[in-house]
């Protein structure tokens, strides 16, 4: 299948999405990406040779296997890593910024709806009135922020609550997806992570900390909100289920995953068991992963299981071109040495994600052999006679080569407040520790794809072999800004230790009217956070 093409487009806020029909809220995220100034761009385009990736990445350098070997590409990962995000901040169903994740009695009133009457019944303003530190310091995010630039109906906490009230209102829930993922997964390498807490005055003179999650919080919402343009490639299907599968592609198959043994020996030799031992001839050894698009499911009227799944027919239905992928990934990870962002969620779900760091290794597509030579791993297309995707590919395709790739991202930990910092007890040993505080920050993932060659070797396409892959990549430009409309209203300098300036205060009562936190002051207390 030949790469597609995909422009420019705005960060969107979560809104706006079809009534009553869940299966098509992700579709809505797209499309609300994919506008720029009010005029959607489409999201197909006939293949030339030097579209796609080359609309998202800062750099493009190679096109080829071989090249991207002699450059040490086969791995690589970011000097900097994206900050781990705060899960009940960025989730719609516990309020977004509202969510007062340090008052264990909010999160025990289980759904939206009475998280919402508990913040109604025990208001900020009798919090902040009674000048009670603890109580203070249990306020949400933008409580806090509200009693911060002193705005007494406070806007911005109304407005996170006003976002989940939308979705209960079309949905008789919030959905647990629901959120502004895409603020925190640009913001956590467009703006440097805030390392310890920063204690500001309220215009009457009350002390308010804000810990390093609070000001997480407060960017993501800036990102989320007030993003300026990015570049965005990715699929977006207009078709109504049910899809069309081809059913010649339904293959089941197993293949060795290196990094999947290395897991495997890893956790042994640190755990113990399985030394020695000998595996049943009809257990897989350690590393083999099974892999198909297809799937099973249980027929009721004949008491059967049934094949269903495959390779979507519809070309514009099957999300980002493995060959577009791969090309981003080293492009942009590798070559740039900058971020950006994939939707991890082959669903009708969004799950936003800032990737960290790659690795690859190669398969023969046809004999289905993992290995790490690229001669080997290639194969003809006039060889390549069991190809199950044969009436896919591109006419222009010489060779074939398969491909192994894990991919490593940062998380929204909902286990703790502060990932990188909290103290870990009653865990002696130094390597449970590095395990534990990574699981907080970030996952791995393996997909599993081949390339189409042309003549020259250049990557003109792809086909991915499991269902699981990523569904869109973005990244904002090198050096953008997300910003309000009345960050010039903000003049003089917030001095530390001194309450914030009116004029900074009056801007910022402005960009909460609209849901967005002042940048002047986010990137202000990042800046506290940090000196």
């Amino acid at each position: 299948m030949a790469l597609d093409k995909h422009e420019q487009i705005v960060n969107p806020f979560l809104n706006n999405v079809p009534e009553n029909n869940l299966l098509r809220v992700r579709d809505a995220v797209r499309t609300q990406i994919m506008h720029v100034g009010g005029a959607e761009i489409s999201s197909r385009a006939v293949v030339a040779r030097n579209d796609d990736p080359r609309q998202l990445v800062d750099r493009f350098a190679h096109d080829n296997l071989s090249a991207m070997e002699q450059a040490g590409l086969r791995e690589a990962a970011l000097l900097v890593q994206p900050w781990a995000g705060h899960y009940v901040t960025t989730l719609m169903a516990a309020g977004l910024l509202g969510c007062r994740y340090l008052d264990f009695n909010q999160s025990f009133q289980g759904t939206w709806e009475k998280q919402f009457a508990y913040i109604r019944n025990h208001p900020a303003e009798v919090i902040v009135g009674s000048g009670l530190a603890g109580w203070v310091s249990e306020l949400s995010p933008a409580e806090k922020y509200d009693a911060l630039i002193g705005d007494s109906n406070y806007t911005l906490t109304k407005a996170m609550w006003g976002e989940g009230q939308k979705a209960f209102d079309r949905f008789g829930e919030v959905p647990a997806w629901f959120g502004i993922c895409h603020g925190w997964s640009p913001a956590s390498f467009m703006l440097p992570r805030p390392q310890k807490p920063v204690t500001v005055l309220s215009p009457e003179n009350v002390p308010i900390t804000f810990q390093p999650a609070d000001i997480k919080a407060l960017a993501s919402l800036l990102w989320a909100k007030a993003a300026p343009g990015v570049r965005f490639i990715g699929g977006r299907c207009n078709l109504e289920p049910p899809y069309e599968y081809d059913p010649d592609t339904q293959r089941a198959i197993q293949l060795f995953n290196p990094f999947v043994a290395e897991d495997i020996a890893r956790q042994r030799e640190r755990y113990g068991g399985g030394e020695g031992e000998e595996l049943p001839e009809d257990v897989p050894q350690p590393g083999m992963v099974p892999v198909s698009l297809s799937w099973e499911e249980w027929d009721e009227a004949t008491n059967e299981f049934h094949t269903l799944g495959g390779r979507l027919i519809a070309s514009e239905c099957a999300d980002t071109n493995p060959g577009a992928w791969h090309l981003a990934v080293i492009n942009q990870i590798g070559v740039s040495q900058r971020g950006m962002i994939m939707d991890a969620s082959f669903s009708n779900e969004v799950w936003n994600q800032p990737l960290q760091a790659y690795r690859y290794t190669y398969f023969n597509p046809h004999t289905l052999q993992q290995t790490d030579v690229l001669a080997d791993a290639t194969v003809s297309m006039a060889d390549f006679t069991s190809d199950i995707f044969h009436k896919f590919r591109s006419a222009e395709a010489v060779s074939v080569v398969g491909v192994i790739m894990r991919v490593t991202y940062a998380i929204e930990p909902a286990e703790v407040n502060e990932p990188e910092t909290v103290e870990i007890q009653y865990v002696e040993s130094p390597e449970e520790i590095a395990d534990m505080r990574r699981a907080w920050q970030l996952a791995d993932v393996d997909y599993y794809y081949d390339l189409e060659l042309d003549v020259a070797g250049r990557i003109i396409g792809g086909e991915w072999y499991t269902r699981e892959h990523p569904d869109f990549l973005w990244t904002p430009p090198a050096g953008a800004r997300a910003a309000s409309r009345y960050e010039g209203m903000a003049s003089g300098e917030w001095g530390e230790g001194q309450v914030m300036p009116e004029s900074w205060r009056a801007a910022a009562v402005r960009a909460a009217g609209e849901g967005v936190p002042l940048a002047a002051v986010v990137e202000r207390m990042i800046g506290l956070a940090n000196g």
